[in-house]
């Protein structure tokens, strides 16, 4: 198992990563004693109006689509 100084030091170092990505317009959804969770979305509000413009008729299901497919995850374990 690990000593309290490694579980410390890991999580020291867990943290400076997680600070890199918050520095990089990611965004700290989740922090438990395991893991930190971020997230971020690249979805773009022009790309999203286009989206809204061109398929209305169809109750803007490509537009949540796109929503979700620029969503991303990342879990930097500690």
């Amino acid at each position: 198992m690990y000593t309290d100084e490694a579980k410390k030091q890991a999580r020291e170092e867990a943290l400076k990563d997680v600070k890199l990505y918050i520095a990089n317009d990611w965004k700290l959804k989740e922090e438990t004693p395991e893991y930190f969770l971020l997230i971020r979305n690249e979805a773009s509000t022009g790309v999203h109006i286009l989206l809204a413009l061109l398929f209305w008729w169809i109750f803007f299901i490509p537009n949540i689509i796109y929503h979700f497919a620029k969503n991303e995850k990342k879990k930097i374990l500690k």
